[in-house]
């Protein structure tokens, strides 16, 4: 087993590390003053699920999540067999 803490060779890339590393750092800092009382594994898990999926960047005014899911055409063709259960009549509805 070796370990290995960035790209070894390319100093850009470890500044790429760097610079991820103190993204997640500045998120989950402006995320502990609304997340009182909350393990610090779930901290992580939703600044993790804002910085991948509701992050808007400067130069799109579209949400990653959009654009992944957005324009996919496998996205629009197939679907998941899904069971809905109707609380009302409790029925179960699907294909």
């Amino acid at each position: 087993i070796q370990h290995t803490t960035g790209i070894p060779h390319p100093p850009t890339g470890q500044a790429l590390i760097e610079r991820a590393h103190s993204t997640l750092k500045h998120l989950l800092g402006q995320q502990k003053e609304g997340m009182q009382g909350t393990t610090s594994q779930d901290r992580l898990h939703k600044t993790l699920y804002v910085l991948n999926f509701l992050n808007c960047y400067s130069d799109s005014k579209t949400l990653p999540i959009m654009r992944h899911f957005g324009q996919s055409a496998a996205a629009t063709e197939i679907k998941a067999p899904v069971l809905i259960k109707d609380l009302e009549s409790g029925k179960i509805l699907g294909p």
